[in-house]
């Protein structure tokens, strides 16, 4: 994807690094870069071309899924 894309809020997928495969929500927007929360304690930094969208979340606002 490009940055200009992107816009806050948006949910995508990651495709490539160590967090490869998990859904983050947009949350800043830099000149190269994205940063993500992807409901761990921590946000990430991410290339745009390593993001792909992602579907809508299934569950209800206020749930989240994790892993355990």
């Amino acid at each position: 994807m490009k940055v200009e894309e992107l816009t806050l809020g948006v949910r995508v997928r990651i495709t490539y690094g160590f967090h490869i495969s998990k859904i983050g929500i947009v949350i800043a927007k830099g000149t190269q870069t994205v940063l993500l929360d992807i409901g761990e304690p921590l946000l990430i930094s991410e290339l745009p071309e390593y993001l792909e969208p992602a579907p809508e979340d299934p569950l209800p606002p206020g749930w989240e899924e994790v892993e355990i």
